[in-house]
């Protein structure tokens, strides 16, 4: 059974082996998953019966669709992890309840023993239910026990599934993307790739390669420019990004390069089985210039006036040197100064211009 159970993170069509073979050790009819909400509003997520059953939707309008189990149980469930539902109610009292009448009768439950798998600060709680039909006995002690032993592997799964999807679900969110994204590990490894970076890497102009497991530039000076950005994005207490200019074989600026480290305290050491430690955006040039500030303005997304005074900065060396260009007053090229501090995150001159040639290389 615990096989089926686990094998069903990777193939969910495995979990009905495993609910036939619950089904069967607890003497059930009916297994159920299911969510209820702030209230008790019941919301069922799938079914696995002996038989085919015709499963009513649920109706928020209506008394039925608030789960009587939880809105007299809720809290014993969390606290104990798995209940038996029928012990909360007088003999009669539950099937004189709307819930029973409209929502358990219509699928034949008489008795239940819940799991709570998950629940959170709002009132949220993801359970799932073993339940017999009125052909069945009320459920024996030893079926009680069954399940709490069941209970750790049940939460573990679930646990491990929603991780599951949320990767699923990032992977199919970067594959969206039409720039280039890498996660790498701590060791600087790529982790994953979206479909835009692969196909950079398969572009002979491309400026970006991948040896074995490792990003590499195509323009041999620019090697050490990105493994640096790499080591840092990547390092133990790593906090700021990296922002570099990358160019192709021929040596022609070919994209803005971002290395952004990653906050490791957030990331689940269990998945992927190399935390992403940083995220390396590349984006490729949309105009042929081969200027300091037509690249400029690639590498940290400046404005046309802010990549102006960026290469003028990098030419005359402060800003006060600059205002004799463009007729410009002071005031304005402050106000200019103040968003490359933002867009490079910097604070000062000497620093703002040590990261703009950086970034060009």
């Amino acid at each position: 059974m615990l096989e089926h159970l686990y094998a069903s993170v990777l193939d969910a069509a495995r979990f009905e082996d495993f609910a036939a073979e619950l089904r069967l050790a607890m003497n059930a009819h009916l297994i159920a998953i299911q969510t209820d909400e702030t209230g008790h509003r019941h919301s069922v997520h799938a079914h696995f019966a002996d038989a085919p059953i015709d499963v009513p939707s649920t109706d928020y309008a209506n008394d039925a669709s608030i789960n009587a189990y939880l809105a007299r149980g809720s809290r014993m469930l969390k606290q104990r992890g798995v209940l038996d539902c029928n012990r909360l109610f007088a003999r009669g009292e539950l099937e004189s309840t709307a819930f029973y009448q409209e929502v358990l009768s219509a699928v034949d439950v008489h008795y239940s023993i819940g799991f709570c798998l998950t629940s959170d600060s709002c009132d949220r709680l993801t359970g799932l239910s073993v339940s017999r039909d009125r052909h069945r006995p009320a459920f024996e002690p030893e079926a009680l026990q069954l399940a709490q032993r069941l209970l750790p592997h049940l939460r573990n799964v679930f646990a491990l599934s929603q991780k599951f999807q949320q990767l699923e679900s990032t992977a199919s969110i970067m594959d969206r993307v039409t720039y280039g994204i890498w996660l790498l590990g701590a060791d600087g490894h790529v982790v994953r790739a979206n479909s835009a970076g692969q196909a950079l890497l398969t572009d002979p102009d491309s400026g970006l390669r991948q040896r074995g497991l490792s990003l590499r530039a195509a323009w041999p000076p620019d090697q050490a420019t990105l493994a640096a950005a790499i080591q840092c994005g990547t390092a133990a207490q790593a906090s700021r990004r990296s922002d570099i200019l990358l160019h192709s074989a021929a040596g022609q600026p070919w994209a803005a390069c971002n290395v952004h480290p990653l906050n490791r305290a957030t990331l689940d050491p269990l998945l992927p089985a190399t935390p992403a430690a940083c995220i390396v955006l590349v984006h490729p040039f949309t105009t042929t210039s081969s200027t300091d500030e037509a690249a400029l303005r690639e590498v940290f997304g400046l404005t046309p006036a802010e990549a102006e005074l960026a290469e003028a900065l990098l030419r005359h060396g402060s800003l006060s040197a600059c205002t004799t260009e463009g007729g410009k007053s002071y005031e304005t090229l402050r106000t200019q100064l103040k968003a490359l501090f933002a867009k490079t995150e910097t604070h000062r001159q000497v620093d703002l211009i040590r990261r703009l040639q950086a970034a060009l290389g």
